[in-house]
């Protein structure tokens, strides 16, 4: 069937949603062939992150359809691989028709028997996490697409063990949704079905009791006075960590926690902030005007689905820094590990769980508590298994895991990063840091002195269309062919992760990555500097990881130009389309 078929087979079926029956129509009626070849070419991509897409009607769009049908090979998973755990927990976000995805899950789920527990209100995606394995469920879905822009919603699988699925469960379910050919032939009941009734209860108070109990060992970590002392300011760029992220605060005895009042409100359109991405200075423009105000010591702002935390510093002048993912991990590194030490807690075989593309930083300041790190591959389901692995073989630890893209997770109650959690224990390392440093720019700079000078810097590259698509796959092929040299950073090492394979450039040696494949190449240089390039899992982009160490600030600095300089050379002929 061709594209035009597909559409048209849409406009035909009486099955069809009303709302993206009108939307159809329109599209139709105003000969948008592009963009309907756009909607209709190609099926949604389902992958080890579950899918994520701008919203409206089309088998390349989310919409309570593509939904449906995602669901069905989902509950037919669940139902293969724990036959003795039919139960699905639903979580969601407050994105434009979040809730309705989450009930049409439900819906799914309950035509086949499977018990579902649904959030009454949304929640962070820590909180999903925690509740498959609180209540002992098979699987998870979060309804969610975290920091995209307003016209995306998106749809996270996660398995028994609370942590995001793998590529084989991936593929399980990819393989039993083909299975249905057609899409308005998924079955389901509705929300007044007496079989959804049966089947579906929806979230109380006690699973976040159990919750905020689970985080309680972090409410100590600090003393009374240095939390005393410390004002933080807070906003969830209009996500669900408004109510929940003070509250936890509160309970571990920050009292000074003033908020930003346009973004504590949930918003699908996020009116009121120029980047709902907390890795981004432009998210903090409102904060920032509560902090000058208030001399607040700290800004605190997670995304909209509550599990990445950024942290602004108010410095000695007065002024406000951004610290980046890569700062802040070794940061609460070095309080953490520091405060388990105190305690007696830091096991012997402790492990620090981190991606291929974070800085050293963090790894270095770990290394004097003797604990290891172990590097994954990105995305924080990596980190997840890692845990499960260790639980499962009992010959490591888990201590603490982190992604350069300000993910954090200490206490592994839940299995993927977490906003709530993470911003306690930022609290509690703020308020310690002040008291001994004065703030957490004096910090990092004292852990520079001890551990070298660290800068990193994230690079983005979009390549749009198909045409896009196949000249960023041009580009990575060259990039695995021949590596990027720079005269006053030798390049000493190459590992490619779609042949597994690390090879030393001065002996020639080669070994064996154990990671999964992954089309990944980074390059390592002379003195500490890294590069990493990537294509994103979840948007037509390449991202590209720069991380430069100096034995001073400028050292450092300089490094990190260099590359800067060195990548933009290689990739500008194929942004102007001379490749």
């Amino acid at each position: 069937m061709d594209t035009e078929q597909v559409w048209q087979s849409w406009l035909e079926d009486e099955r069809l949603d009303s709302f993206l029956l009108r939307e159809l129509e329109a599209l139709t009626r105003e000969a948008k062939h592009e963009e309907l070849q756009e909607r209709f070419s190609r099926d949604l991509e389902f992958g080890t992150g579950g899918m994520r897409a701008k919203l409206g009607v089309g088998i390349n769009r989310m919409n309570v359809h593509t939904v449906r049908l995602a669901t069905y090979g989902v509950v037919k998973w669940l139902m293969e691989k724990h036959p003795d755990k039919r139960k699905l927990a639903i979580g969601y976000d407050g994105r434009h028709q979040s809730r309705e995805f989450a009930e049409a899950v439900a819906q799914v789920a309950a035509a086949f028997d499977v018990e579902v527990i649904l959030y009454r209100h949304p929640r962070p995606t820590p909180f999903l996490s925690f509740a498959v394995r609180h209540l002992q469920c098979g699987a998870g879905v979060m309804v969610t697409a975290s920091h995209n822009p307003p016209e995306y919603n998106g749809y996270k699988v996660y398995g028994a063990d609370g942590g995001q699925i793998l590529s084989e469960d991936a593929d399980t379910i990819v393989r039993l949704m083909q299975e249905e050919t057609d899409v308005f032939a998924v079955p389901f009941v509705s929300t007044e079905d007496p079989q959804f009734r049966k089947m579906v209860t929806e979230t109380d108070d006690a699973i976040e009791e159990a919750y905020y109990r689970e985080i309680t060992s972090l409410y100590s970590l600090a003393s009374d006075e240095e939390k005393s002392s410390l004002k933080v300011v807070y906003t969830p760029l209009h996500g669900t960590g408004a109510e929940v992220v003070p509250e936890a605060l509160h309970r571990a005895g920050f009292a000074e926690v003033l908020t930003v009042p346009e973004q504590m409100r949930l918003d699908p359109n996020f009116r009121f902030t120029r980047s709902p991405n907390p890795e981004e200075e432009s998210a903090y423009d409102l904060a920032v005007k509560v902090a000058l105000d208030a001399k607040a010591d700290v800004i605190f702002a997670t995304d909209p689905d509550t599990d990445r935390v950024g942290v602004m510093t108010r410095n000695h002048h007065g002024e406000y820094v951004l610290l980046t993912g890569n700062e802040v991990g070794a940061l609460a590194l070095d309080f953490y590990l520091e405060m388990l030490q105190k305690r007696g807690s830091l096991p012997e075989n402790g492990r620090v769980v981190t991606t291929i593309v974070t800085s050293n930083f963090g790894e270095e300041v770990a290394k004097p508590f003797g604990v290891v790190t172990e590097r994954v591959l990105t995305g924080f389901k990596y980190i997840g298994d890692r845990i499960h692995t260790y639980e499962e073989e009992g010959n490591a630890q888990f201590v603490f895991g982190y992604e350069e893209s300000v993910g954090y997770l200490a206490l592994p109650f839940v299995r993927d990063k977490d906003a709530v959690q993470a911003t306690v224990l930022l609290a509690s390392m703020a308020a310690n840091r002040k008291q001994r440093y004065g703030d957490l720019v004096a910090a990092r700079d004292a852990l520079f002195e001890k551990y070298g000078y660290f800068r990193d810097q994230l690079l983005g590259f979009t390549f749009a269309g198909q045409s896009g698509l196949m000249q960023m796959q041009q580009f990575m092929s060259e990039l695995h062919a021949t590596p990027i040299e720079i005269g006053e950073l030798p390049l000493v090492a190459v590992e490619d992760y779609l042949t597994l394979t690390r090879r030393d450039v001065t002996s020639g040696e080669q070994t064996t990555l154990t990671l999964p494949e992954a089309d990944v190449v980074k390059y390592f240089y002379q003195g500490g500097s890294w590069l990493a390039v990537r294509p994103s899992g979840t948007e037509p982009k390449l991202k590209v990881y720069l991380g430069a160490k100096g034995a001073d600030w400028q050292d450092a600095e300089h490094a990190l130009k260099a590359l800067h300089q060195a990548f933009s050379s290689r990739i500008a002929p194929y942004l102007k389309g001379d490749a």
